[in-house]
């Protein structure tokens, strides 16, 4: 039975953009389980994909980040959604030129350290219902259970390095 507490792994930067960027208010990908691995058998939990557990995505990235792995598709992927969020932002004005300027500077550098990972613990008693968002099961990685968040706020979370 999951618990009480939402996880959710990030690149550092996610963090840093939230912040500085979008007013604090933080995306995030939530799983009712740290390790998925650890879901009851037979549980729709134990069927979210390795691409969706956030124990194995902070495992990744940060031996990723550790080896400073040119080729790695979750690092690329992290600075390509990175450039079209900023874009996006930039179109709708919701970040200025400079802005939008930076954050691409920013994802096209060489620093592994902005892609470092960070845990989300996300008490669920202090989020509305209605603000945790089932995602589509043509949008999940597999047949268990995702969840978002899209409207985040800084108070609502502890963020960790493990």
């Amino acid at each position: 039975m999951p618990g009480p507490i939402l996880y959710s792994t990030n690149p550092w930067f996610a963090t840093e953009v939230a912040v500085k960027y979008r007013g604090g208010l933080h995306f995030a990908w939530v799983c009712e389980y740290f390790d998925c691995s650890t879901a009851p058998a037979g549980s729709a939990a134990a069927l979210i994909a390795p691409s969706s557990n956030p124990k194995r995505i902070y495992d990744k990235l940060c031996e990723d980040c550790e080896n400073e792995d040119g080729h790695s598709a979750l690092i690329k992927g992290y600075k390509k959604k990175f450039r079209l969020l900023a874009r996006a932002w930039n179109a709708d004005n919701s970040i200025s030129d400079e802005q939008c300027e930076e954050i691409v500077a920013t994802v096209n550098s060489h620093s592994w350290k902005i892609c470092r990972p960070v845990l989300y613990v996300i008490p669920k008693a202090g989020i509305a219902p209605g603000r945790i968002q089932s995602v589509r099961l043509p949008d999940r990685a597999a047949y268990g259970p995702e969840l978002q968040i899209g409207d985040l706020l800084p108070n609502e979370f502890d963020v960790i390095e493990l």
